[in-house]
This record gives C-alpha cells, structure tokens and sequence, in this order.
C-alpha cells in the first residue's frame, strides 16, 4: 500500500480529532466521515456506500470544511443542456443568432380560404 499523500494525512488527521462532532452527523454522513477519518480511500468508501466518489468526496469535504472552519459557498452547476436560470424564458436569452422566441404564434389556426399566411 502506498503511503497516504501529505493532503490525504491531514484530512485525516482534522477528522480523526473531529470525532465528537462526527458522532453527532447524521448517519449517512456520520458512516462516511468516519471512514475517511479511518483513513479509509475515496473510492472504497463510494463502493461500500454505493455512491459515486465525487459524492463521497462531497460529504467529506463538507464534513472537513465544517471541523477546520472553512466556509463552504455552494456552486450551481449542469450538465449539457442544463437550466440553470429557471424563469418565464426557461433561462434562455438571446442566443446570438436572435432572441429564441417563446411567445405562442397568435393565430395558429389553419386556413379556411386554400391560401398560406404569411
């Protein structure tokens, strides 16, 4: 086994010395960090919890940040064709090509005369 990096040593020690705190998580997140204060890696805690190591390392962080006294400021983050600025337009301004139009056409009936609107 390799020897831990200087990082992973101090997180681990932080949380090691956080155990009264930690007992007081609730337990998902109590199960977590005790493990990573056990010195336990990423990515055998995410196997054991059955998450993905990025939301292992998430809870960590938060637990880590809360013990050292780090403020945490929440990013809102997506994925591809994510919305995030929900609003009437569904967060979608202009587009550079044009302004994407969310009005409903006012007359979408059809024809009566054979003739196409224009």
């Amino acid at each position: 086994m390799d020897a831990p990096a200087p990082h992973d040593e101090t997180l681990r020690r932080a949380l090691d010395g956080a155990r009264t705190y930690i007992a007081a998580l609730p337990t998902h997140e109590r199960h977590v960090a005790t493990l990573a204060a056990d010195g336990v890696p990423i990515w055998s805690i995410a196997q054991e919890t059955g998450e993905s190591e990025a939301a292992v390392a998430r809870t960590i962080d938060a637990v880590f940040a809360a013990v050292t006294g780090r403020v945490i400021s929440p990013v809102e983050t997506g994925g591809l064709g994510s919305d995030t600025d929900p609003g009437v337009t569904g967060g979608y301004g202009d587009t550079g090509f044009g302004g994407l139009d969310t009005e409903p056409v006012p007359d979408n009936t059809e024809p009566t005369d054979g003739q196409p609107r224009g």
